[in-house]
């Protein structure tokens, strides 16, 4: 068996099982109402977040448009 082959064997094998994935265990989906509701102060910090995620740099281009 050549240099390159034994070395490049387990490489290619352990390459081909992580291909196939992890095994994932099988789960119920589970509907209903949710254990923690999420309150008013919560959803207006995440609202927030997003809001300036998606908006601040826009808003900073069109900020500096001269420069």
């Amino acid at each position: 068996m050549s240099l390159l082959s034994r070395f490049s064997a387990p490489l290619l094998r352990s390459a081909a099982l992580r291909s196939r994935g992890p095994a994932l265990p099988r789960r119920s989906i589970i509907s209903g109402p949710p254990e923690n509701p999420v309150g008013p102060g919560e959803s207006v910090v995440g609202f927030l977040a997003m809001f300036v995620a998606c908006l601040g740099p826009a808003a900073w281009v069109l900020a500096h448009l001269e420069d």
